[in-house]
């Protein structure tokens, strides 16, 4: 059995849709799959560096799932890549925790897919506006094996028409199985 690791780096999880869907869903269906949600862990966002490290080396597959803000990681999940994967630690001639790992990057956007295209509203693919976790697994040594998107999950209670939520819940849970049945195929 292989040992999963989820990092949750939403920054407001009780109120999303299609990471808390995501998320539950796995939950759910991979009851020992280790799901980190960093903002209820560390609301303050003072993380625990040693029990992260910890969480991580234990970890055969390391999923990151978060939305997409200002087409990048969240602050949070930002943070915690900037503090716990410490020089000596994940990187760098001593760093050596993370190598060989699956990486599994599972990522939503509000915009639709269009969006994501060299001639559509951002000029740029998902793939290209995460560029820096590719860098950044590359230079932890671990071994990037997919990005996942989930384009058009933008949900406003109270705006979006119910049919759109209820597609949208389907869309996610579609999402959680095909990270699952990935993982499964490692």
């Amino acid at each position: 059995m292989k040992n999963i690791v989820i990092i949750s780096g939403h920054p407001d999880l009780k109120n999303s849709c299609a990471n808390k869907t995501i998320l539950d869903e796995i939950a759910a269906k991979c009851p020992q799959a280790e799901i980190r949600k960093l903002d209820e862990l560390y609301p303050d966002y003072n993380f625990d560096v040693k029990a992260e490290q910890a969480a991580l080396e234990k970890a055969d597959v390391i999923v990151f799932q978060f939305p997409m803000h200002w087409y990048g990681v969240p602050g949070l999940l930002k943070l915690y890549i900037d503090k716990v994967m410490e020089h000596g630690w994940a990187y760098g001639s001593k760093g050596k925790a993370l190598v060989g790992k699956a990486f599994i990057i599972s990522v939503t956007t509000g915009a639709p897919e269009s969006a994501y295209t060299a001639e559509g509203m951002t000029k740029h693919t998902v793939e290209e506006f995460n560029y820096d976790l590719f860098a950044y697994a590359a230079l932890c040594n671990l071994d990037c094996k997919k990005l996942f998107s989930l384009t058009g999950a933008m949900y406003v209670p109270g705006v979006t028409p119910e049919d759109k939520a209820k597609e949208l819940v389907e869309r996610c849970k579609k999402q959680a199985d095909e990270i699952l049945a990935y993982i499964s195929s490692l």
